[in-house]
């Protein structure tokens, strides 16, 4: 590049690099307009076009960009999530099965690459799986991420695998103990769960949701009193976490605690008025139940 040029380039990618899309497309226009074919400008246009929601053109610009530089990893990379944008990931898996060829020592094409095999439902994502995990099995936030993905797109067993790698590549990561805490539970292994969501509230204390699960698991468990703790403290993180006041109050019943129990229900129904049918249920139900004969003084006993 020449001086000038690449002092006009350094300046746009600055812009980018900061987040301001409109002067980095100006600058861009006058690279453009200089060299119209410059692997680097094009490159340069397409990630801006991507940035500012124009995926077609990126598109466009960074198949310009690879047919003068091709096998170019960054490139490769941008074509594949300028594709996936533009609602065409399909036309990703080219560049990104290149990309992972040519670096395989690079995450992010791996990582992509799986996800849109995902999207797409692709036979061969179980196999891609075991080779990125062979080749990366470091990268915690990633499979954390993935896991994620993977158990939105109801497959259990694979975003097990991807939370539990998640979880041996940062013993740390509580997000991924809590994933694998709920999948084990839905799995009916609930010994397991209760480690895994144990360990979850352990490294984060303010995880609503991880207590909340472990509460559950306790009481699958048939150990009301460690439930009742969990229901606590979920409550403690998040006040307006009914269905955690709800199971507290049943957990309560059932250790015999009518008025604790009532106290919980109370704060149910206050946090959400919907939850009285389910108390209203709840109350009669266990060994340790009250029979209300009128339901509108079970009401009034609530403050509903």
């Amino acid at each position: 590049m020449k001086p000038r040029f690449e002092q006009g380039f350094r300046a746009a990618l600055a812009h980018v690099n900061a987040g301001n899309l409109d002067a980095a497309a100006a600058a861009c226009l006058v690279l453009r307009r200089a060299r119209p074919a410059d692997p680097a400008v094009l490159q340069l246009h397409a990630t801006i076009a991507l940035r500012t929601g124009n995926p077609q053109d990126a598109l466009d610009s960074i198949r310009r960009s690879l047919a003068a530089r091709p096998g170019h990893v960054p490139s490769l990379i941008l074509a594949a999530r300028a594709a996936i944008a533009a609602g065409t990931p399909d036309l990703a898996l080219p560049p990104l099965h290149e990309a992972v060829a040519r670096a395989p020592h690079l995450p992010e094409p791996a990582f992509l690459l799986c996800r849109t095999l995902l999207d797409l439902n692709h036979r061969s994502l179980n196999a891609t799986l075991d080779l990125i995990a062979a080749r990366h099995p470091a990268q915690a936030a990633e499979w954390q991420l993935l896991g994620l993905a993977l158990q939105r797109a109801g497959r259990p067993a694979e975003a097990l695998t991807a939370f539990t790698r998640a979880s041996d590549a940062d013993p740390t990561l509580s997000q991924a103990h809590f994933g694998r805490g709920l999948l084990l539970r839905d799995a009916g292994r609930m010994t397991e769960a209760r480690t895994a969501l144990q360990r979850a509230v352990t490294l984060d204390p303010t995880a609503a949701g991880a207590w909340f699960a472990l509460g559950l698991t306790h009481q699958d468990l048939q150990d009301e009193t460690a439930a009742a703790t969990a229901f606590q403290a979920a409550l403690r993180e998040r006040p307006d976490f009914p269905e955690a006041a709800v199971n507290l109050g049943i957990a309560l019943q059932r250790l015999g605690n009518i008025p604790a129990a009532m106290d919980a229900y109370r704060t149910a129904v206050q946090i959400s008025p919907d939850t009285f049918g389910r108390i209203a249920q709840a109350i009669t139900a266990a060994r340790t139940g009250m029979l209300w004969l009128d339901p509108a003084a079970f009401r009034r006993a609530l403050g509903a």
